[in-house]
């Protein structure tokens, strides 16, 4: 009855450590009396990360006002370390000691509802057609480990609701008029930035679309 009545801390986390998370949220409703470091296991947990290789710091929702970590092994609990219930608590998870977090090896005989739980992300809709095992895989994912797909053909990430512009890209690189007649155009470095040059950056994109063993560059 006392833990019904318990107040309970509402905490949206954002995933900070790389392109294709930054638009990914998690959200974790526990109650106030929750220890930190059992906040940690829960975010751990949810998002498939190894508990301790990553930071959790506050946020505002847009941006990281705060930097430094909270701390993972404190007993103290949420409310005692600052959070407010009945509100939302924004946090960031980012890099630990500048290194991506480690991905939780998948456990053999993992259920596909379990596998499914710990994935963040859009799942495909009921009844759709296609690869929809490639989007409920735990081991799915935009990474730069991954090796190139077995189509011969290399991804976009998407860097924060730019699926438009990914499509453009690629319908361009698929384009061998425009392929060819951008590689052909040379880079002057005396007379332009090669950091704001967008030809230069498209040549260098398509070559690395073209070139790159990873599935999504």
């Amino acid at each position: 009855e006392s833990a019904a009545e318990e107040p309970r801390v509402l905490c949206i986390i954002q995933d900070t450590t790389n392109s294709k998370t930054v638009n990914e949220r998690v959200t974790l409703n526990l109650p106030a009396s929750t220890p930190l470091k059992r906040l940690f296991e829960d975010v751990a947990s949810k998002v498939g990360y190894v508990n301790g290789t990553f930071d959790l710091v506050w946020g505002n929702g847009d941006n990281i006002p705060d930097t430094t970590p909270i701390d993972q092994n404190s007993d103290k609990t949420l409310l005692d370390a600052g959070f407010e219930p009945g509100k939302k608590n924004f946090l960031h998870l980012t890099d630990k000691d500048g290194e991506q977090p480690h991905i939780m090896p998948e456990e053999s005989g993992t259920t596909d509802d379990s596998t499914q739980d710990r994935f963040i992300g859009p799942l495909p809709r009921e009844g759709s057609v296609g690869c929809t095992n490639d989007y409920v895989s735990q081991s799915y994912s935009y990474s730069p480990v991954l090796s190139k797909s077995e189509t011969g053909y290399v991804g976009l990430v998407n860097q924060a609701m730019t699926c438009y512009l990914n499509s453009l890209l690629q319908t361009l690189f698929m384009t061998p008029e425009f392929r060819n007649a951008l590689y052909k155009w040379e880079f002057e470095e005396s007379e332009e930035d090669p950091v704001t040059s967008i030809p230069y950056q498209l040549q260098r994109l398509f070559v690395l679309l073209q070139t790159s063993k990873k599935r999504a560059i």
